[in-house]
Protein backbone atom coordinates (compact mmCIF):
# COMPACT_ATOMS: atom_id res chain seq x y z
CA UNK A 1 0.00 0.00 0.00
CA UNK A 2 1.40 3.55 -0.42
CA UNK A 3 0.83 3.91 2.76
CA UNK A 4 3.62 1.22 3.53
CA UNK A 5 5.87 2.42 0.50
CA UNK A 6 5.63 6.25 2.89
CA UNK A 7 7.37 4.16 5.74
CA UNK A 8 10.18 2.35 4.01
CA UNK A 9 10.98 5.94 2.32
CA UNK A 10 11.26 7.69 5.64
CA UNK A 11 12.80 4.96 7.38
CA UNK A 12 15.63 4.73 4.73
CA UNK A 13 16.03 8.51 5.41
CA UNK A 14 16.43 8.44 8.44
CA UNK A 15 18.73 5.51 9.00
CA UNK A 16 21.22 6.03 5.40
CA UNK A 17 21.14 9.77 7.38
CA UNK A 18 20.98 9.35 10.83
CA UNK A 19 18.91 12.38 11.36
CA UNK A 20 16.00 12.61 14.03
CA UNK A 21 12.85 11.47 13.27
CA UNK A 22 11.14 15.35 13.25
CA UNK A 23 14.09 16.35 10.72
CA UNK A 24 13.35 12.82 8.25
CA UNK A 25 9.45 13.60 8.31
CA UNK A 26 10.22 17.31 7.91
CA UNK A 27 12.64 16.81 4.97
CA UNK A 28 10.19 13.77 3.23
CA UNK A 29 7.25 16.29 3.29
CA UNK A 30 9.51 19.07 1.02
CA UNK A 31 10.59 16.21 -0.92
CA UNK A 32 7.15 15.09 -2.00
CA UNK A 33 6.05 18.88 -2.52
CA UNK A 34 8.53 19.70 -4.37
CA UNK A 35 8.18 16.45 -6.83
CA UNK A 36 4.26 18.12 -6.84
CA UNK A 37 5.09 21.27 -8.40
CA UNK A 38 4.51 21.08 -11.68
CA UNK A 39 1.17 19.69 -11.53
CA UNK A 40 0.46 22.33 -8.74
CA UNK A 41 2.00 24.95 -10.93
CA UNK A 42 -0.37 23.63 -13.84
CA UNK A 43 -3.38 23.18 -11.90
CA UNK A 44 -3.07 27.17 -10.57
CA UNK A 45 -2.43 28.34 -14.56
CA UNK A 46 -6.27 26.44 -15.24
CA UNK A 47 -7.78 27.83 -12.35
CA UNK A 48 -6.55 31.38 -12.99
CA UNK A 49 -7.66 31.03 -16.45
CA UNK A 50 -11.25 30.16 -15.06
CA UNK A 51 -11.60 33.07 -12.73
CA UNK A 52 -10.07 35.57 -15.77
CA UNK A 53 -13.41 34.37 -18.27
CA UNK A 54 -15.87 33.35 -15.47
CA UNK A 55 -18.32 36.20 -16.67
CA UNK A 56 -18.22 35.64 -19.76
CA UNK A 57 -18.94 31.64 -18.75
CA UNK A 58 -21.49 32.46 -16.39
CA UNK A 59 -23.51 34.39 -18.71
CA UNK A 60 -23.58 31.55 -21.14
CA UNK A 61 -23.97 29.42 -18.50
CA UNK A 62 -27.21 31.66 -17.08
CA UNK A 63 -28.74 31.57 -20.91
CA UNK A 64 -28.25 27.83 -21.02
CA UNK A 65 -30.15 27.10 -17.58
CA UNK A 66 -32.95 29.90 -19.10
CA UNK A 67 -33.30 27.78 -22.17
CA UNK A 68 -33.55 24.73 -20.48
CA UNK A 69 -36.24 25.89 -17.69
CA UNK A 70 -38.07 26.35 -20.43
CA UNK A 71 -38.05 23.59 -22.44
CA UNK A 72 -36.13 25.42 -25.64
CA UNK A 73 -33.75 22.02 -26.13
CA UNK A 74 -32.26 23.47 -29.46
CA UNK A 75 -31.20 27.09 -27.97
CA UNK A 76 -29.30 24.99 -25.18
CA UNK A 77 -27.81 23.33 -27.19
CA UNK A 78 -26.96 26.32 -29.52
CA UNK A 79 -25.34 27.91 -26.16
CA UNK A 80 -23.78 24.46 -24.98
CA UNK A 81 -21.88 24.38 -28.14
CA UNK A 82 -20.80 28.57 -27.92
CA UNK A 83 -19.69 27.31 -24.52
CA UNK A 84 -17.25 24.43 -25.26
CA UNK A 85 -15.69 27.03 -28.14
CA UNK A 86 -14.80 29.82 -25.78
CA UNK A 87 -13.49 27.22 -23.58
CA UNK A 88 -11.61 26.00 -26.15
CA UNK A 89 -10.43 29.42 -27.31
CA UNK A 90 -9.53 30.61 -23.88
CA UNK A 91 -7.85 27.28 -22.63
CA UNK A 92 -10.32 26.89 -20.07
CA UNK A 93 -11.22 22.63 -18.82
CA UNK A 94 -12.89 22.93 -15.30
CA UNK A 95 -12.03 19.47 -14.96
CA UNK A 96 -8.22 20.87 -14.72
CA UNK A 97 -9.07 22.34 -11.70
CA UNK A 98 -9.18 19.02 -9.97
CA UNK A 99 -5.12 18.05 -10.38
CA UNK A 100 -4.57 19.85 -7.09
CA UNK A 101 -6.77 17.98 -4.51
CA UNK A 102 -6.42 14.82 -7.20
CA UNK A 103 -3.04 15.00 -6.48
CA UNK A 104 -2.79 15.98 -2.68
CA UNK A 105 -5.21 13.77 -1.38
CA UNK A 106 -3.12 10.35 -2.09
CA UNK A 107 0.24 12.32 -0.66
CA UNK A 108 -1.87 13.48 2.43
CA UNK A 109 -3.32 10.27 3.47
CA UNK A 110 -0.59 8.19 2.81
CA UNK A 111 1.55 9.91 4.97
CA UNK A 112 -1.52 10.67 7.40
CA UNK A 113 -1.81 6.12 7.77
CA UNK A 114 2.11 6.14 7.85
CA UNK A 115 2.95 8.29 10.43
CA UNK A 116 -0.07 7.14 12.60
CA UNK A 117 0.63 3.50 12.11
CA UNK A 118 4.01 4.19 12.76
CA UNK A 119 3.28 6.72 16.01
CA UNK A 120 0.36 3.92 17.87
CA UNK A 121 2.93 0.78 17.00
CA UNK A 122 4.91 2.51 19.04
CA UNK A 123 8.23 2.81 17.04
CA UNK A 124 10.42 3.12 20.16
CA UNK A 125 13.09 5.66 17.85
CA UNK A 126 9.84 7.84 17.91
CA UNK A 127 9.76 8.42 22.05
CA UNK A 128 12.77 10.66 21.56
CA UNK A 129 12.71 11.59 18.08
CA UNK A 130 11.15 15.12 18.81
CA UNK A 131 12.74 18.37 19.21
CA UNK A 132 11.79 21.11 21.53
CA UNK A 133 8.65 20.24 23.36
CA UNK A 134 7.33 17.68 21.51
CA UNK A 135 10.20 15.03 22.24
CA UNK A 136 7.92 12.26 21.85
CA UNK A 137 6.58 11.56 18.37
CA UNK A 138 4.10 9.15 19.57
CA UNK A 139 1.66 11.21 21.50
CA UNK A 140 -0.18 14.63 21.21
CA UNK A 141 1.27 17.57 21.67
CA UNK A 142 0.68 18.58 25.67
CA UNK A 143 0.62 22.23 24.77
CA UNK A 144 -1.36 21.80 22.13
CA UNK A 145 1.20 24.40 19.97
CA UNK A 146 1.83 22.21 17.09
CA UNK A 147 -2.44 21.75 16.98
CA UNK A 148 -2.66 25.59 16.79
CA UNK A 149 -0.02 26.09 14.16
CA UNK A 150 -1.62 23.41 11.80
CA UNK A 151 -5.10 25.31 12.15
CA UNK A 152 -3.69 28.50 11.79
CA UNK A 153 -1.52 27.77 8.73
CA UNK A 154 -4.33 25.97 7.30
CA UNK A 155 -6.33 29.23 7.35
CA UNK A 156 -3.43 31.08 5.74
CA UNK A 157 -3.40 28.54 3.28
CA UNK A 158 -6.88 28.56 2.60
CA UNK A 159 -7.63 32.19 2.69
CA UNK A 160 -5.08 33.06 0.61
CA UNK A 161 -5.75 30.28 -2.19
CA UNK A 162 -2.33 29.11 -1.82
CA UNK A 163 -2.51 26.02 -3.85
CA UNK A 164 -4.80 27.13 -6.82
CA UNK A 165 -4.10 30.56 -7.00
CA UNK A 166 -7.11 31.73 -6.93
CA UNK A 167 -8.95 33.39 -3.46
CA UNK A 168 -12.72 32.61 -3.00
CA UNK A 169 -14.33 35.82 -2.58
CA UNK A 170 -16.58 35.32 -5.68
CA UNK A 171 -17.99 32.23 -3.86
CA UNK A 172 -19.61 33.59 -0.21
CA UNK A 173 -21.12 30.16 1.12
CA UNK A 174 -17.02 28.92 0.06
CA UNK A 175 -15.09 31.88 2.24
CA UNK A 176 -17.20 30.97 5.11
CA UNK A 177 -16.80 27.15 4.89
CA UNK A 178 -12.74 27.81 4.24
CA UNK A 179 -12.94 30.14 7.31
CA UNK A 180 -14.57 27.53 10.02
CA UNK A 181 -12.39 24.71 8.95
CA UNK A 182 -9.58 25.81 10.69
CA UNK A 183 -11.72 26.29 13.92
CA UNK A 184 -13.07 22.60 13.78
CA UNK A 185 -10.02 20.81 12.43
CA UNK A 186 -8.24 22.53 15.85
CA UNK A 187 -10.29 20.11 18.16
CA UNK A 188 -9.38 17.16 15.97
CA UNK A 189 -5.75 17.42 15.84
CA UNK A 190 -5.48 18.02 19.53
CA UNK A 191 -5.17 14.40 19.95
CA UNK A 192 -3.35 13.88 16.51
CA UNK A 193 0.49 12.26 17.58
CA UNK A 194 3.04 14.89 16.92
CA UNK A 195 4.34 13.12 14.20
CA UNK A 196 1.43 13.12 12.72
CA UNK A 197 1.16 16.75 13.28
CA UNK A 198 5.33 17.54 11.95
CA UNK A 199 4.03 16.46 9.24
CA UNK A 200 1.18 18.59 8.94
CA UNK A 201 2.62 21.92 9.70
CA UNK A 202 5.45 21.35 7.60
CA UNK A 203 3.43 20.98 4.83
CA UNK A 204 1.33 24.09 5.23
CA UNK A 205 4.42 25.86 5.89
CA UNK A 206 6.09 24.83 2.47
CA UNK A 207 2.55 26.01 0.72
CA UNK A 208 2.72 29.24 2.25
CA UNK A 209 6.43 30.01 0.97
CA UNK A 210 5.05 27.89 -2.74
CA UNK A 211 2.58 30.56 -2.75
CA UNK A 212 4.86 33.57 -1.81
CA UNK A 213 7.53 32.84 -4.17
CA UNK A 214 4.78 32.37 -7.58
CA UNK A 215 3.68 35.61 -6.26
CA UNK A 216 7.02 37.15 -7.50
CA UNK A 217 6.33 38.76 -10.62
CA UNK A 218 10.03 37.52 -12.24
CA UNK A 219 8.63 33.91 -11.29
CA UNK A 220 5.64 34.40 -12.66
CA UNK A 221 6.61 35.26 -16.35
CA UNK A 222 9.25 32.85 -15.99
CA UNK A 223 7.00 30.36 -15.63
CA UNK A 224 4.30 31.95 -17.60
CA UNK A 225 1.80 32.00 -15.57
CA UNK A 226 -1.01 34.72 -16.31
CA UNK A 227 -2.23 38.12 -14.12
CA UNK A 228 -5.25 37.13 -11.67
CA UNK A 229 -8.19 39.74 -12.44
CA UNK A 230 -10.43 40.61 -10.11
CA UNK A 231 -14.52 40.77 -10.71
CA UNK A 232 -16.47 43.10 -9.52
CA UNK A 233 -19.80 41.17 -7.97
CA UNK A 234 -21.97 42.77 -10.23
CA UNK A 235 -20.66 40.99 -13.14
CA UNK A 236 -20.56 37.80 -11.66
CA UNK A 237 -24.23 36.30 -12.20
CA UNK A 238 -23.69 33.18 -9.58
CA UNK A 239 -22.41 35.25 -6.84
CA UNK A 240 -26.01 36.25 -5.62
CA UNK A 241 -26.93 32.36 -5.74
CA UNK A 242 -26.60 29.59 -3.10
CA UNK A 243 -23.39 27.73 -3.11
CA UNK A 244 -25.12 24.12 -3.80
CA UNK A 245 -27.52 25.96 -6.27
CA UNK A 246 -24.67 28.09 -8.09
CA UNK A 247 -22.48 24.55 -8.28
CA UNK A 248 -25.30 22.48 -9.32
CA UNK A 249 -25.95 24.61 -12.27
CA UNK A 250 -22.44 24.84 -13.33
CA UNK A 251 -21.85 21.57 -13.49
CA UNK A 252 -24.64 20.74 -14.99
CA UNK A 253 -23.85 23.17 -18.07
CA UNK A 254 -20.68 22.26 -18.36
CA UNK A 255 -21.93 18.40 -18.64
CA UNK A 256 -24.21 19.45 -21.80
CA UNK A 257 -21.29 20.89 -23.27
CA UNK A 258 -18.79 18.23 -22.46
CA UNK A 259 -21.35 15.91 -24.22
CA UNK A 260 -21.74 17.77 -27.50
CA UNK A 261 -18.19 18.10 -27.81
CA UNK A 262 -17.92 14.43 -27.94
CA UNK A 263 -20.40 14.11 -30.60
CA UNK A 264 -19.02 16.54 -32.09
CA UNK A 265 -16.19 14.61 -32.11
CA UNK A 266 -17.18 11.36 -33.33
CA UNK A 267 -19.10 13.06 -35.80
CA UNK A 268 -16.11 14.09 -37.23
CA UNK A 269 -13.90 11.22 -36.79
CA UNK A 270 -16.93 9.43 -38.83
CA UNK A 271 -16.48 12.02 -41.50
CA UNK A 272 -13.30 11.97 -41.83
CA UNK A 273 -13.58 7.86 -41.60
CA UNK A 274 -15.56 7.87 -44.41
CA UNK A 275 -13.70 9.88 -46.41
CA UNK A 276 -10.64 7.42 -46.46
CA UNK A 277 -12.05 4.23 -45.51
CA UNK A 278 -13.72 1.54 -47.91
CA UNK A 279 -17.10 2.30 -49.97
CA UNK A 280 -19.91 1.36 -47.18
CA UNK A 281 -22.15 -1.06 -49.45
CA UNK A 282 -25.69 0.22 -49.01
CA UNK A 283 -27.21 -1.57 -52.53
CA UNK A 284 -27.93 -4.92 -53.91
CA UNK A 285 -25.61 -4.72 -56.21
CA UNK A 286 -21.99 -3.00 -56.93
CA UNK A 287 -22.94 0.24 -59.51
CA UNK A 288 -19.30 0.55 -60.71
CA UNK A 289 -19.25 -3.14 -62.47
CA UNK A 290 -21.54 -4.25 -65.17
CA UNK A 291 -24.46 -6.61 -64.50
CA UNK A 292 -25.25 -8.75 -67.03
CA UNK A 293 -29.14 -9.35 -67.99
CA UNK A 294 -30.44 -12.42 -66.52
CA UNK A 295 -31.70 -14.93 -69.20
CA UNK A 296 -29.43 -13.61 -71.85
CA UNK A 297 -26.44 -14.91 -73.19
CA UNK A 298 -23.36 -14.99 -71.03
CA UNK A 299 -21.94 -12.27 -73.87
CA UNK A 300 -24.92 -10.07 -73.74
CA UNK A 301 -24.37 -6.73 -71.30
CA UNK A 302 -27.17 -4.50 -70.17
CA UNK A 303 -25.95 -1.40 -71.39
CA UNK A 304 -26.63 1.28 -68.73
Amino acid sequence: PPSGMVQQLLDLLHTGTGLPWWATIAISTVFVKTLLLPLIIKGQKNSIHMNNNLPQMQHLQAKMTEARNTGNQLEAARLANELMIFMKEKNVNPLKSMVIPLAQAPVFISFFFALRGMANLPMESFKTGGILWFTDLTVPDPFYILPLITSVSLFCTLELGAESGVRADNLQWTRYVFRCLPVVIFPITMNFPAALLCYWVTSNMFTLCQVGVLRIEAVRKRLDIPALIKHPKSELKLSNKGFVEGVRESFTNSRIAREIEERAKADEMRFKKAGIGPVVKTYTYDPTKQAFAKGAGSNQKING
